[in-house]
């Protein structure tokens, strides 16, 4: 497969071959052509140039209905849900169970909607508009759609990026049990635990071209990566050695007002990494809205010693909280403006003078902070969704950063980024915190937050339920407190 985008080569000749009850893992850093790839065999792309054979005839797949008419099913990263319709409408989208009279079974449609989300664990109600719901939620309710359709091959494009980690053991399990019973199934994921737990091999791509496809899990973590980057990555969260300072955020009974985030207090420092642990509906998630004024909330928050009266995005950015959510689709991104834009937009208060943005600094601003930030993109008045999902992140948490604030929340700051970009983001983040910055880290990749952090709050139904650090900061603590809200003594010795 070929395939060209204006000012970039997107795949250069690349090859991927699966057999029926195989798990393929589709590997490489953002950018490499993995979605490219993944669409042009769900029929959402053409290629330029290449072939598609599917159980020994040659295809041409020219839409999404022509791939599912060959069984090929496909779960993007980038939600495709219907946001009016109720759960059940979309988990059966194009398959509404009918009556004797041609009319849509609406009771049969939701028996069968609650069927398959109850496979999955997704605990939603049936009759609820999906754009009333977490993008946690939307996104198994995308899953349970696409795994209903019965496919043959089933294509996971990061499908578990907004996931918990025990939903996505669930949708892991799951693919399993497709695995077995003859499906073939493509996961790209950046998440390597997933790979080599569910994988039987992995194709690298880089650079638009194919690698190679090793075994798994047979091949060392360490070799995969370095096929992925073309290089050895080493300290890959680059713990820094940095003695917290004085408190730089206060936060007392901040609640938010749906009463998803009940009253929760902390203190974070200068020079601190506060980790956020959680389960999907914990809170963790409002915390991070909240503190980022992004919805109403009642408490107190001090930042530097001053006053902010939360439920207002701009008096937070003012009082010097930067924030990133964890749905840059819907929350962070300008999606019909440029990469320049968007990188500029956060920055136009300091750059206005009497009314009018100067054009040439704004652009240099733009342009340092692409390279430092490590945004690849061929130019900066492409269209943001034209990059990859780990540029298009790379490029809100470059912005924010760019801003010097004493505060930062982030919520999920590397969903969809691959591992090479991870090490860039966690450097960047590193040097936030040895400047000074008080930084908190929302995540559902425990990992992530265990590599991080220097402490860690956990929520289980709305409340902080434990506060870990030392030596009982491990995973097994971490989940136990956010399935359970306890402790258990014995874990602590």
């Amino acid at each position: 497969m070929s395939k060209r985008y204006p000012g970039v080569l997107a795949l250069d000749n690349a090859s991927v071959a699966i057999h029926p009850g195989e798990v393929l893992s589709l590997t490489g850093e953002n950018g490499s052509g993995k979605s490219t790839l993944a669409k042009i065999i769900g029929g959402v792309e053409q290629p330029d140039r290449g072939t598609i054979v599917v159980n020994g005839v040659e295809r041409k797949i020219a839409n999404p209905v022509a791939a599912r008419s060959l069984g090929i099913v496909m779960i993007s990263q980038e939600l495709t849900l219907a946001p009016q319709l109720s759960v059940a409408e979309n988990v059966l989208m194009g398959r509404l169970p009918r009556t004797s009279r041609r009319t849509v079974d609406w009771r049969e449609m939701r028996r069968r909607a609650r069927k398959e989300l109850d496979a999955l664990g997704v605990d939603v109600g049936v009759d609820v508009r999906v754009g009333d719901l977490s993008v946690e939620l939307q996104q198994g309710i995308e899953i349970a759609r696409a795994v209903s359709a019965k496919a043959r091959l089933l294509i996971l494009d990061e499908a578990t990026s907004s996931l918990s980690e025990p939903a996505t053991d669930r949708l892991l399990e799951l693919v399993r049990e497709q695995s077995e019973g003859g499906t073939a199934v493509i996961m790209i994921s950046h998440r390597m635990p997933e790979l080599y737990s569910t994988a039987h091999k992995a194709t690298v791509l880089r650079d638009g071209r194919t690698i190679g496809t090793v075994p798994l899990p047979e091949t060392p973590e360490q070799n995969l990566v370095q096929m992925m980057v073309g290089r050895e990555l080493t300290d890959y969260y680059g713990r820094r050695d940095v003695t917290p300072g004085d408190i730089v955020l206060q936060v007392r009974d901040l609640a938010s007002a749906d009463g998803r985030l009940k009253a929760t207090s902390f203190d974070v420092r200068s020079g601190e990494v506060l980790g956020i642990a959680g389960l999907v509906g914990s809170g963790k998630a409002e915390l991070g809205l909240a503190l980022g004024g992004a919805i109403p909330a009642t408490g107190d928050i001090t930042v530097n010693g001053q006053p902010l009266r939360p439920g207002d995005p701009r008096r937070s950015s003012s009082a010097g909280i930067g924030f990133v959510p964890d749905d840059r689709k819907r929350s962070a991104l300008l999606p019909t403006r440029s990469v320049a834009e968007n990188m500029s937009f956060p920055w136009l208060r300091t750059l206005t003078r009497a009314g009018i943005v100067p054009v040439g600094e704004e652009m240099r601003r733009v342009q340092s902070a692409l390279s430092e930030y490590g945004v690849k993109t061929s130019s900066s008045s492409k269209r943001i969704t034209l990059l990859s999902g780990g540029n298009q992140q790379k490029a809100i948490l470059g912005r924010t950063f760019a801003l010097g604030f004493p505060v930062y929340i982030l919520s999920e700051p590397t969903r969809g980024v691959d591992v090479g970009s991870k090490t860039q983001i966690y450097a960047l983040l590193q040097r936030l915190v040895e400047r000074g910055a008080a930084v908190i880290v929302i995540s559902s990749e425990l990992p992530e937050i265990l590599g991080l952090a220097d402490r860690v709050l956990v929520y289980f139904q709305g409340a902080v339920h434990g506060e870990v650090s030392g030596e009982a900061l491990t995973e097994t603590v971490l989940n136990d407190i956010a399935i359970s809200g306890h402790i258990h003594s014995e874990q602590v010795l």
